[in-house]
């Protein structure tokens, strides 16, 4: 299992200037800082498409521009396994944007009112702030009910293609003079 790390970059929150050197002023640092971290099971018996490489998700170790990796819909244990992918990280990310709304509207609220406005308005300008980050983690929800979802309209629509068939056993006739 390779778990890849992002941390945030220098002066992701603002908190650093172009020379290096802190600022110091009272609304550094309202954005939280979170990685996000990303598991992809690149090992495993039985189906087509188990087999990635650690660099990129792609044999071969070339780079791949999707996060799962390349999509592989070789069997239904493939699509099992991308879909299970899909709603773990959107549900991960749909956890992480809520939870940052939350603490980006705590800070907000917190922050210097305008000249002219009273604690109420700070809070509510807060608030619509937070709403857009919150409306962002229920769209991560979306997408991750929609991958279980994807996946029983999969097994319900090609569910006698996967059902194991009886074989036959193969009758042999011997040549006869």
């Amino acid at each position: 299992m390779a778990t890849t790390n992002v941390p945030p970059q220098a002066g992701a929150n603002g908190a650093q200037s172009k020379n290096g050197r802190t600022k110091n002023n009272s609304f550094t640092g309202f954005a939280p800082s979170f990685g996000l971290n990303v598991n992809v099971n690149g090992g495993g018996g039985g189906g087509g498409g188990q087999q990635r490489a650690a660099a990129g998700g792609q044999p071969g170790g070339g780079g791949s521009h999707f996060i799962l990796g390349e999509p592989e819909f070789n069997s239904a244990e493939d699509v099992r396994n991308y879909c299970n992918h899909v709603r773990a990280l959107m549900l991960q990310a749909a956890i992480e944007m809520a939870m940052a709304a939350k603490i980006l509207e705590a800070r907000l609220s917190q922050a210097q009112t305008l000249p002219g406005d009273n604690v109420v308005q700070g809070r509510m300008r807060a608030r619509k702030v937070g709403r857009k980050l919150k409306k962002s983690a229920d769209g991560a929800t979306a997408a991750a009910k929609n991958a279980v979802a994807a996946y029983g309209a999969f097994t319900r629509e090609y569910a006698d293609l996967m059902r194991p068939r009886p074989q036959r056993a193969a009758t042999t006739n011997p040549f006869k003079f």
